[in-house]
């Protein structure tokens, strides 16, 4: 009787399927660490603090540019901006007779400013 069994070939079988199964896991870890070494991205401090370096120095300029100088917002209304000293004395002038005669002036200036122009 030369049958063969089937339980003799199962020790080679399970030995097999879990050479694969350990071969298979083997292979997706050594992808998963080769990803993570090709992909990883820089440090978060350098990159982001070289850009906040550059933003500031460039909001700053430009801030000091505005503060200092003169400049035009709206021409055809009117609407100028004066440098920041100018104004406090334009302010402190407008004030001379009390809080509400200042306010009062500039609200009327405001006003003039912001008439619509008529096309008709």
């Amino acid at each position: 009787m030369s049958s063969s069994d089937p339980l003799e070939n199962r020790p080679a079988s399970v030995l097999a399927t879990v050479a694969g199964a350990l071969g298979a896991f083997l292979i997706i870890a050594a992808l998963v660490v080769y990803m993570q070494r090709l992909f990883q991205p820089a440090p978060v401090g350098v990159a982001r603090a070289e850009e906040r370096l550059k933003i500031s120095t460039t909001l700053r300029a430009e801030s000091t540019d505005a503060l200092a100088n003169y400049g035009v917002i709206k021409a055809d209304n009117g609407v100028y901006r004066l440098p920041i000293r100018q104004a406090v004395t334009l302010w402190a002038g407008l004030n001379q007779d009390g809080n509400a005669a200042g306010r009062a002036k500039l609200i009327q200036r405001l006003d003039g400013s912001l008439k619509q122009v008529s096309y008709e």
